[in-house]
């Protein structure tokens, strides 16, 4: 099949413990939610100031939902035994009845890994303040992000490595960013960031431990959620005042 021969083949990625089976899923659909949101604010506070940077973070957040949403059907499959029962796990299990539990669950993480890594890619976009002009820098980081999806599929600790490296730069970026403005809506960006950044590395160490992977959905969950505030409060008030990067 597609990913036969990828080096160390393809596992399937199941990282909770039977006991927070579904539950995950479920934090994550939160996660899905929030992200949802976050497309909408960010393309309203585009619509009201047309200032680019709302438009960007509309797709980074809008490409974080779908790495969600595929991460849920992959564990799904997998957790069937107990799910198919319910009406959303039926229609999953009904629409992949040709392929293996275990094939939709890899094919599905290496979806949620290319989209996640797009979404962060294009977050550094902003706080960088590249522009879609810059053809040859964006060709650059859409290959990095293809190059690293291939790379993951070896060994998911190298995904979780990267994405800790791509927020680092992220969150001290609008570190900076915060020291120049000195705005509420940029510290709590910064927060946000800092949330998600150490969840990213608690992620890593899964691998050691099934308890730190639930530890790392919720610290990722509060930084989705912490995230959301400060769209929430641009929203209700005029954008022009309440910059997140200057």
């Amino acid at each position: 099949m597609l990913f036969d021969n990828v080096p160390y083949g393809l596992p399937s990625y199941i990282f909770s413990p039977k006991w927070f089976y579904g539950f995950d899923s479920i934090i994550e659909s939160v996660a899905v939610i929030v992200s949802i949101l976050l497309v909408y604010y960010s393309y309203k506070c585009f619509k009201l100031t047309h200032e680019n940077r709302y438009l960007y973070f509309s797709t980074a957040f809008l490409s974080i939902t779908f790495a969600f949403l595929a991460k849920i059907i992959g564990t799904l499959a997998i957790y069937k035994p107990k799910i198919t029962r319910s009406a959303v796990g039926s229609s999953i299990h009904e629409t992949f009845n040709t392929l293996t539990p275990s094939y939709i669950n890899a094919v599905s993480f290496v979806v949620f890994i290319f989209f996640m890594l797009l979404g962060f890619m294009i977050l550094f976009l902003i706080i960088s303040r590249l522009t879609w002009k810059n053809q040859r820098i964006l060709a650059l980081l859409v290959y990095f992000v293809f190059l690293a999806t291939w790379i993951s599929t070896i060994h998911y600790q190298l995904f979780y490595v990267t994405t800790f490296v791509l927020l680092s730069l992220i969150t001290y970026s609008y570190y900076r960013n915060y020291q120049e403005i000195k705005s509420v809506n940029a510290r709590f960006v910064l927060f946000a960031f800092s949330i998600i950044l150490i969840s990213q590395a608690f992620f890593i160490f899964i691998i050691y431990s099934r308890t730190v992977y639930v530890l790392a959905e919720l610290i990722q969950l509060l930084g989705f959620i912490y995230l959301l505030i400060p769209f929430v409060l641009i929203f209700k008030k005029k954008p022009k005042k309440h910059k997140l990067v200057k």
